[in-house]
This record gives structure tokens, C-alpha cells and sequence, in this order.
């Protein structure tokens, strides 16, 4: 009686499919492949072209259970340089198991060669119903976690939380019914502000302008102040403020009537209130424009008199109630 059976008994009918990945220099190794599987019945190789092989372990055992769900393999295969080495990578996805055979140095044909010898034996141990290697299971991969959407950002305006200082120069004209065309001035302010708040002294210094106080009687004056305020801002800008302080006007006489004596020069101080509104509006950086109106109420303002004997005769004086105007160029912390 004669028997014959195959070359290599199987542990069950299915068939094995090898998939190995093969790279841009695997080409010799994949021939001799070929040539080691072409003895083994019901084992298919499969090839799948692969740029690079991942660096981390992990990632390389992702990409074999990929692989093998792809092309229903329960092998998957890969080769890895080392240098002059070659290590062969073998694993069974299915049961999470890896095997690692690292080829010395030698020829390329011989690295080859070896290679594929080494992938022949473990896929033949594995269609006989043995195990390789050892059980790698792969990290488990969480799924993202939902992002919650961001609180909605209140914008908050410049001078919401801190304390800042700024300073401006401009020109100052009063309308007091003194001089002809106003008092005008040089004006300084400093501003201290927090939150929606500010404090501010504002100094102006007055040009001598001409006050012609009666038909024969001109006068130059000047008007010149000290004004500490508040303010309180309310938005775009505008800001509401009270103040009060000194007034100085300094006057001396350009003419008078024929037969009277000019008076010398010199100054009154007069006190006011003020009321006003201020805009500020940004040019570029920390330098802005700051343009105000308000109006003074003034108590002790100067009056124009002729004396004559034992007569007074008032011809001309300082209106209590006078409107002001400023522009400015402000510097400081917006």
C-alpha cells in the first residue's frame, strides 16, 4: 500500500494569506520570497507597497491590524533596516502576536535569502496550527474627546481694570467778553484714569490779547487757570466731568481817556466751576486727539473802570458764565 500525503499538513482548510509590505528595497527580498512560498500549498502572498515603516512599535502593530482587516490575513509581514542588519517583522493580528528575527550582515543576496527563509518558517509553523513570538497587544486608542465650545469672550474696554496716566498740549479759547476775539491760551492736562474714572489738573497759561473796554479805553488781558476735575467715561470716547479751581487775569492798559492816569499793571484771581464734555479718539499707537467743551462759572471776575474824583464808572467787565473749547494732542496708555 502506497500512502500519500501533502508536504505540509495544515490545522484547518482556510486559507493563509501573507501580506508583507514591501518597500523600496525590498524587491530581492520579495523575489526570494516567491520562491520559498511556491512549495507551500493553500498560502497566497499578498504584496502591499509601503513608502516608509512607522519608527514606534506601536505604530507599526496599527498598521499590521489594519492591514490584516483589509486583506483578511492572519499573517502580515515587514522588513526593518538597522544599520547594516535587517530585522524581519512577522505578526498574526488575529491573536495579537509578533515575531522578530534580526539578520546579520552579510551580502545582499545572502540578507535576502535569509530573510525569506526566516518568513517561510514561521508562516509554515502558523499554518500547522503553532504560535510565534510573543503577544504584543496594541495600546488602546481613545476616542477624542468632544471639545466643549470656548465661553464666550466679553470684550472689555481699555481702561475696564487698570490705572493709567496720560498727558496732552493744545490751545484753550474762552469767550468771557473780554478780549475782542476770547481769551485764548496754551492748556496742559494730565489725566489719571482707572476703570471708567479719571481725575485730571489742567493748567493753561493766557496770551495777552487786546480789550477794548470802552470807545477811549483799551486794555490787554490775559487769562490764565488751574483746574482740578473728575470724569467719569461713558463710552465711545465722551466723558462727562466737574471741576473747579483758579482763575488769574492780568491786565494793563494800552490807552485811556485824555486827562487819566493809567493804572500799573496787575492781577486779579477769580474762582469757577467747570462743566464739560471731553472726546478722545486714537491717531496711531499711544498718541490720540482730545478735544473738550464746557463752560466756567466764574465768581470774582475782573471789571474795566474809570475813576474820576470820587466816581467809579464801570465800562466794561468779565462775563461769570463763559464757554470754553479745547483741542489737544493726548500721549499715554489707552
Amino acid at each position: 500500500m502506497v500512502l500519500l500525503v501533502p508536504t505540509m499538513a495544515r490545522a484547518d482548510d482556510e486559507q493563509l494569506t501573507v501580506v508583507v509590505r514591501e518597500g523600496a528595497r525590498d524587491a530581492t527580498i520579495v523575489t526570494r520570497l516567491r520562491g520559498q512560498f511556491a512549495d507551500l500549498d493553500g498560502v497566497t502572498l499578498e504584496l502591499e507597497p509601503s513608502d516608509a515603516i512607522e519608527p514606534a512599535l506601536d505604530g507599526q502593530l496599527a498598521a499590521a491590524e489594519r492591514l490584516g482587516a483589509a486583506h483578511d490575513a492572519r499573517v502580515v509581514v515587514w522588513f526593518i533596516p538597522r544599520g547594516k542588519k535587517l530585522a524581519v517583522a512577522i505578526a498574526t493580528p488575529r491573536d495579537h502576536r509578533l515575531f522578530v528575527r534580526e539578520i546579520p550582515p552579510a551580502a545582499e543576496s545572502t540578507m535576502a535569502e535569509a530573510a525569506a527563509i526566516a518568513v517561510r518558517s514561521a508562516v509554515r509553523s502558523i499554518a500547522l496550527g503553532g504560535t510565534i513570538g510573543v503577544e504584543v497587544k496594541p495600546e488602546p486608542i481613545e476616542p477624542p474627546k468632544a471639545v466643549e465650545p470656548a465661553a464666550p469672550v466679553t470684550p472689555v474696554p481699555p481702561h475696564a481694570s487698570s490705572t493709567t496716566l496720560a498727558a496732552a498740549l493744545g490751545w484753550q479759547a474762552t469767550f468771557d467778553g473780554g478780549a475782542d476775539h476770547g481769551a485764548h491760551a496754551v492748556t496742559q492736562r494730565t489725566t489719571l484714569a482707572r476703570g471708567a474714572w479719571a481725575a485730571s489738573l489742567t493748567l493753561s497759561l493766557g496770551a495777552p490779547l487786546e480789550w477794548r473796554a470802552a470807545t477811549d479805553v483799551v486794555l490787554d488781558v490775559s487769562r490764565s487757570s488751574a483746574l482740578l476735575g473728575g470724569e467719569r467715561r461713558i463710552g465711545g470716547g465722551l466723558a462727562l466731568g466737574l471741576g473747579a479751581g483758579a482763575l488769574v487775569y492780568h491786565r494793563s492798559t494800552q490807552s485811556a481817556p485824555s486827562g487819566l492816569a493809567s493804572t500799573p499793571s496787575n492781577s486779579t484771581v477769580a474762582f469757577a466751576g467747570a462743566l464739560e464734555v471731553t472726546w478722545r479718539a486714537r491717531i496711531a499707537g499711544s498718541v490720540g486727539i482730545l478735544a473738550s467743551a464746557g463752560v466756567d462759572v466764574v465768581a470774582g471776575a475782573p471789571e474795566a473802570a474809570i475813576s474820576r474824583g470820587a466816581t467809579v464808572e464801570v465800562v466794561d467787565s468779565i462775563r461769570p458764565v463763559q464757554p470754553r473749547a479745547s483741542l489737544a494732542l493726548e500721549v499715554g496708555a489707552w
